[in-house]
């Protein structure tokens, strides 16, 4: 039998944080905070970590990782069925984006605070788009997608990332982020962004692969 794997006095520290913020505003919480949760010294804390903005960079780069090590837009273009891949895809990032919701609540006021932050995520949106960009141009090629325009599509591929990326920061206005407001992204998503604009080939590729998960069809065909 294998032993579990240890875990690590910073990565204790980044995963007390994590919590901690996604229990409360990740502005109230302080580095104090986090070190005594994690049952460590502060200094201890800072021999890992110069700050909290550290931290959060960190954990915003670990959350950004796992996401591309999903591989969801080379699946969709290889893929029989890419709303299939698509569908699945939603939900793993529904997954992430539940196990770190304190970022997809608070980056707007995170990045204002941090430049070398907003920098990350600046230039993870710009691939984000560009990749975004490229899956509608495929599901066109494809035939699965009809009747959206060539110059529309840099303009969509902003608003499927503002809706994915930004959803949770309107949800949480008069509430918090929960289970059901992610799930609401990807109806959006599906109902609003998608569905109008499925060819009868992919009305069909829809319908196949929801049958065969057993679920109820996420648009309406």
């Amino acid at each position: 039998m294998t032993k579990p794997k240890k875990i690590t006095t910073k990565e204790r520290i980044k995963n007390t944080a994590i919590e901690l913020f996604n229990i409360q505003d990740s502005l109230s919480i302080t580095t104090n905070h986090i070190a005594k949760a994690a049952g460590i010294s502060a200094g201890n804390l800072y021999y890992h970590y110069r700050n909290k903005e550290e931290i959060i960079r960190e954990i915003y780069a670990e959350m950004s990782e796992r996401i591309e090590s999903l591989k969801s837009f080379e699946k969709m273009i290889t893929s029989p069925n890419p709303l299939n891949v698509l569908d699945e895809s939603f939900d793993h990032y529904g997954d992430l984006f539940w196990e770190y919701r304190f970022l997809m609540r608070d980056a707007p006021v995170l990045m204002a605070l941090d430049s070398e932050l907003k920098r990350a995520f600046v230039a993870n949106q710009e691939k984000r788009i560009t990749q975004i960009a490229g899956v509608i141009k495929f599901l066109i090629s494809e035939e699965i997608l009809q009747n959206i325009a060539k110059d529309e599509i840099p303009l969509r591929a902003k608003l499927y990332w503002f809706v994915t990326a930004y959803w949770q920061v309107f949800a949480s206005m008069d509430g918090d982020v929960s289970r059901e407001s992610i799930r609401e992204t990807k109806e959006a998503m599906f109902k609003i962004h998608i569905a109008p604009f499925l060819s009868e080939k992919g009305r069909g590729m829809m319908e196949m692969f929801t049958l065969n998960a057993g679920g109820e069809i996420p648009v309406p065909l």
